[in-house]
């Protein structure tokens, strides 16, 4: 683990509007904090964590506070020494040319400074003159022609970073400003600058689309669509226009390999249940057209949203007409399906199934898997036993699951289950050995095996105990020693030391160390494993003295 972790830079880029850059473990992430002077009213982390919010939003907040705090601190001391100059006195003594000249000036010399008197006042630009272009575009477009974007590759699989554009920032600061204004003629302006000039950079870009936009902060897109929906919802809004403008740009062929075309779809599908819920349909007919395999994901895509208007616009037998006639795709087929069986049609449903699964086979996009649980299903609705054994046994066949393995014994006695049981075992257990290395240094493993579960959800402990035992790891051992240890502690402790005993000899390195730890701690939950590890530490401790870190690690534990 590096020790060069923690804020790189804090900003507040607007009041109350803040943005920082960390060093984590696994990159540089960005952390956007927005307050009401007091309390965060939203935030965002780029880190990699699936806690919401991360640890990096307290800490940041903490950081602010600080920094809020030694402002404060220092203006104080200054007023004390009376060395504190006043900008709201001093500009009282400055002509309206004077401060019009040196913010000219300065404003030559700080990108950011345009950018912020640019956005701040734009809207003078704008008002009452509906033909004027667009100023917003304008920034953003010079922003996007400085952003850089070389090495790319080593930036996007080594790092968790976004890429960052101030002009956006500020914008989209702006944006909320004039939405809490109700100025939605200055909110719609932003947002489509904000989508027409980060698509046509994305396209403009050498490297793959698909890479970049992962990259950028998901705000510069999916904040404009959002607001843009909110604005459908009020009054004031000319939502004809709106519905045009969705309607023309979607057929520019530069938001099509974007994840914005679907938001524009989304909020084109918004306004056309308000405005003209045929055009919606016609336009949509319009792209089927042009798309030559009626059975691709794009076809798939394009008939998905009419279905969706028509569900929302109270017209469902519209919605299965459509589903009804395209069956070739595998979604529909499914829901189509899933309703005959609803309504107990058993027959027609698998007739249906069997239909697809043949005319399709070979094709990857059709997985047998979903059709087995169909099948599984309508067999034990009509209590079919041979069929819900021969199904389900085929979700078991290679790969453990409870679930299915609960089900396939559920078509057994107990007398006949033996036999099964053995064989299933078997199987698992020539898979397991087929998967192990061929120089099997008895460390090394790939995590969970069928085999093991299998006997773990049979409660055949003994069973298990040997089959560890026979092919020891410290995976294996860490895995599967909760199993073991009530009713075999001695062994399960003897176990897991010859496991690491053999780990430690054969790894190095501050991580691995780490991880023999974190095992010592899991043996001292066991009985008598307090005494295991006092005495593995004092071997290690003669045995490995040439290893600095090792030694370290186990004095401090």
């Amino acid at each position: 683990m590096t020790s060069d972790i923690g804020i790189i830079r804090l900003e507040e880029i607007s009041p109350n509007h803040w943005r920082a850059k960390y060093q984590g473990n696994y990159g540089v992430y960005t952390i956007k904090i927005n307050t009401d002077g007091n309390e965060i009213t939203n935030f965002s982390c780029s880190c990699p964590s699936s806690y919401h919010p991360c640890k990096h939003i307290a800490m940041i907040k903490d950081a602010i506070a600080e920094r809020i705090a030694q402002n404060k601190n220092d203006t104080k001391k200054s007023k004390k020494q009376g060395t504190k100059l006043s900008v709201e006195k001093l500009l009282r003594n400055v002509s309206q040319e004077e401060l019009y000249q040196f913010i000219v000036r300065q404003a030559r010399y700080s990108k950011k400074l345009t950018n912020t008197i640019l956005i701040e006042f734009a809207d003078k630009t704008t008002k009452n003159n509906s033909n004027s272009t667009n100023p917003y575009s304008v920034i953003l477009r010079e922003a996007l022609r400085h952003t850089k974007l070389s090495g790319i590759d080593t930036y996007y699989y080594e790092s968790e970073e976004t890429i960052e554009i101030d002009a956006f920032d500020q914008i989209l600061i702006k944006l909320k400003t004039y939405f809490d204004q109700k100025n939605y003629h200055e909110v719609v302006l932003i947002c489509k600058a904000c989508i027409e000039e980060l698509a046509e950079w994305l396209m403009k870009t050498k490297q793959q689309v698909s890479e970049i936009i992962d990259l950028i902060s998901y705000e510069y897109y999916e904040v404009p669509f959002k607001t843009l929906t909110d604005v459908v919802e009020q009054s004031g809004t000319d939502l004809k226009e709106l519905y045009d403008y969705c309607r023309n740009e979607l057929r520019n062929s530069k938001y099509r390999p974007l994840s914005i075309f679907t938001e524009f779809n989304n909020l084109f599908l918004k306004l056309s249940l308000k405005v003209n819920p045929d055009g919606f349909i016609e336009f949509q007919d319009e792209l089927l057209s042009e798309v030559q395999d009626k059975n691709s994901y794009d076809a798939e895509k394009i008939l998905e949203r009419k279905i969706n208007l028509f569900n929302l616009n109270n017209q469902p037998q519209k919605a299965w007409e459509i589903i009804e006639e395209n069956i070739q795709i595998a979604s529909f087929c499914k829901k189509l399906a899933e309703k005959k069986i609803t309504e107990k049609k058993f027959t027609e449903a698998k007739k249906l199934i069997k239909d697809y699964v043949t005319n399709n086979e070979g094709d990857y996009r059709c997985s047998k898997y979903d059709w087995n649980k169909l099948l599984l299903e309508i067999a034990q609705k009509e209590k079919d036993t041979p069929t819900i054994r021969e199904i389900s046994f085929l979700f078991i066949e290679n790969k453990f699951d409870t679930e299915y393995l609960g089900i396939y014994k559920s078509t057994f006695n107990k007398k006949e289950w033996k036999p099964a049981f053995e064989q299933l075992f078997n199987n698992y257990l020539t898979n397991y050995e087929r998967s192990m290395p061929k120089n099997w240094a008895g460390y090394n493993s790939n995590g969970k095996y069928s085999v093991h579960e299998l006997l773990v959800a049979e409660n055949e402990i003994e069973r298990l105990m040997e089959l560890i035992e026979k092919y020891l790891t410290v995976n294996l051992i860490e895995q599967y020693y909760g199993n073991l240890a009530a009713q075999f502690p001695t062994k399960t402790l003897l176990l897991f030391r010859k496991a690491l005993d053999n780990y430690i000899k054969n790894t190095t390195g501050s991580d691995a160390y780490e991880y023999l730890v974190k095992q010592f701690k899991k043996m001292q939950k066991i009985n008598g494993g307090n005494e295991i590890v006092t005495d593995m530490i004092k071997q290690y401790k003669i045995i490995y003295k040439n290893r600095p870190s090792l030694q370290k690690i186990l004095s401090q534990f």
